[in-house]
């Protein structure tokens, strides 16, 4: 009864405010380089906050328990009890949104489908029998959250374990630009290494230039997704343990130097010149062997085309081609199946993009781009992009890199569009929402533009159509890795930093990517607060004041740190999630048309 009297309440409400909304944006102009925060200003006269707790499936299958003095592994969401547990601590903190993870990066799934492999056990333990999503859908509902089913929906392989669909079927994998470079000897012996962020195996001895040396201005890309920071120019390595040699301008080696013997004192790459680091037992044999102070060096590249499951440049995930219809088909169909015979308030998108910019360059997307263009691609990839010739330099685009950056935007777009179309023709009141990187001026490099297509930024890289490739519209929520140690803008001013150097700039700048077009919430990375958990209740109030909400990751780390009262002490009081307020998003949509 209550549950119906607050429904009604809430509709008239937002019926209330709209009109209020309505008349005061009429007089806004409409030329506005940044869209008023409207979702924020109506979400918060309603009382509404998304709190959203991520649940990662493999990192809470079990947790550690402290039992006769020893840590022990013990079943945590495969039992109806430990399930039960989880929401009533959920419950407990004011969360309202429960994202279960179903489908996890090997591609498989934690419920009983017929269209998807089930995990039935995970690094060498086998699994109970239990449908943990009717679980969750049970004992949430039951609790009065919010259950929603997320999807690693493009992932379909886990590279530590050679395991998945795209192992099984590899014409569905993505196809990888990858690079590999050597020094050569005056003797003629050749080295592979590679530089920093271009894909190469992670093995190999590292080059470092002297600008390649220095810090990006750019905007930090924090998170999960962050690229290996390379702790190789300072010393404290033990004897015999890692090697440098450096290179000047004119490729002489100036010296090879044992890194024993640097102490505190870093050592960085000759001005105009390159270091190498090696750590590899055969990497060193062959420096030792081959170079000498006052010999040259030179620098030769080949480039080829590789699966992903055999690029070594990629660390975890085997992403799918998005464009391979086969692949395309099986990630609707398991959506459609679980929205089908679930009685889920939500499907979540999870990875939904390409690995890296060096994704996908298959025969398939090179067809698909040249249909696109509507006229062949002569020169592939260099039309698009290729790699210096000098180690350590930028990417050299191409007369049609902004137009395969948009290219690629369009098919994420398409495929979710897709995607949403599936759901909604099944359940209209669906909620569906994603998850995605905050970084939105650099986020082009995966593929996706999860701003609106009424976005009022721009940046070089746009064509100008590449707007129109934002896909906000299509959901309800998107939540941002809005990941960072500091938590609002102030501190980093303090800091002498970026405002964007902190969750709340990132939700910030987010937030005006989206435009209003869906509910903002920022992502929280748990362990970045491990050692300043005062700080994380800070995030999560800068998270909410950009946004509209926040979200956990992951329930694994809040349970082994014990942050439940943290939580507890941002939220306070019970909220609804702007998302839950169906009518809420249709209304600030159509007041933000006003301005336009």
């Amino acid at each position: 009864m209550w549950d119906t009297i607050r429904s009604m309440f809430c509709r008239l409400a937002v019926k209330q405010t709209a009109l209020l909304t309505l008349f005061a944006l009429s007089t806004l102009n409409a030329h506005a380089q940044r869209a008023p925060n409207l979702a924020r200003s109506l979400s918060a006269s309603m009382g509404a906050e998304g709190r959203v707790m991520w649940i990662d499936a493999t990192a809470n299958f079990w947790r550690k328990k402290r039992v006769n003095g020893r840590d022990e592994l013990i079943p945590f969401t495969t039992t109806r009890e430990g399930i039960a547990e989880i929401v009533q601590k959920c419950k407990t903190a004011h969360v309202n949104t429960l994202v279960v993870d179903v489908k996890p990066l090997v591609g498989y799934v934690v419920f009983p489908s017929k269209v998807a492999p089930r995990l039935t056990s995970w690094q060498g333990r086998p699994l109970p029998d239990i449908d943990i999503l009717q679980g969750f859908i049970e004992e949430g509902h039951k609790a009065g959250l919010r259950v929603h089913a997320s999807l690693n929906i493009l992932g379909e392989g886990h590279k530590y374990y050679s395991v998945g669909l795209a192992y099984d079927k590899p014409e569905w994998q993505s196809v990888v630009y990858a690079i590999n470079r050597g020094m050569i000897a005056s003797n003629g012996a050749r080295l592979t290494f590679r530089v920093p962020k271009e894909p190469d195996n992670p093995d190999k001895p590292l080059l470092i230039t002297d600008d390649g040396a220095k810090a990006d201005a750019g905007i930090e890309r924090i998170g999960l997704d962050r690229p290996d920071k390379d702790d190789t120019q300072s010393g404290n390595a033990p004897f015999g343990k890692q090697l440098h040699v450096t290179v000047d301008s004119a490729n002489r080696v100036e010296g090879i130097i044992d890194g024993a013997l640097l102490g505190e004192e870093p050592l960085t790459p000759p001005e105009d010149g390159r270091m190498m680091v090696a750590k590899m037992e055969s990497d060193k044999n062959w420096i030792t062997k081959n170079l000498e102070p006052g010999s040259f060096v030179a620098f030769d590249m080949k480039t080829e085309f590789t699966p992903i499951a055999e690029a070594k440049s990629e660390k975890i995930a085997c992403f799918v081609n998005p464009l391979h219809p086969e692949a395309r088909k099986h990630e609707i169909d398991l959506v459609r199946e679980i929205v089908t015979n679930y009685d889920i308030d939500g499907i979540v998108l999870d990875r939904c993009r390409f690995s890296n910019i060096y994704n996908d360059f298959s025969d398939l997307s090179r067809q698909a781009f040249s249909r696109w263009l509507g006229k062949p691609v002569n020169r592939w990839p260099q039309d698009i992009f290729s790699f210096s010739l000098q180690p350590g330099k930028k990417i050299v685009q191409g007369p049609l890199f902004k137009l395969w950056l948009e290219f690629r935007a369009t098919v994420i777009h398409d495929f979710v569009a897709e995607l949403a179309r599936n759901v909604r023709s099944l359940k209209p009141n669906i909620t569906l929402g994603t998850y995605v990187g905050a970084w939105y001026p650099s986020y082009y490099e995966v593929g996706v533009n999860w701003g609106s297509e009424k976005t009022h930024l721009r940046y070089s890289w746009f064509t100008e159509e590449y707007p129109k490739t934002g896909y906000a519209e299509f959901f309800d929520w998107i939540a941002l890795g809005s990941y960072h140690r500091i938590p609002n803008k102030e501190e980093a001013r303090r800091q002498g930093k970026s405002p964007n150097a902190s969750v709340e700039g990132l939700t910030e700048l987010g937030n005006t990517a989206i435009a209003n077009a869906a509910f903002t919430y920022g992502g929280i990375f748990v362990p970045d607060y491990r050692y300043n958990p005062e700080a994380l209740v800070k995030a999560l109030e800068a998270a909410s004041r950009q946004g509209q909400g926040w979200m956990i990751f992951d329930l694994s780390y809040i349970e082994e740190f014990n942050f439940w009262s943290l939580i507890e002490a941002a939220t306070k009081t019970p909220a609804p999630a702007p998302d839950s307020l169906r009518s809420l998003l249709t209304v600030i949509r159509s007041a933000m048309d006003v301005t336009r």
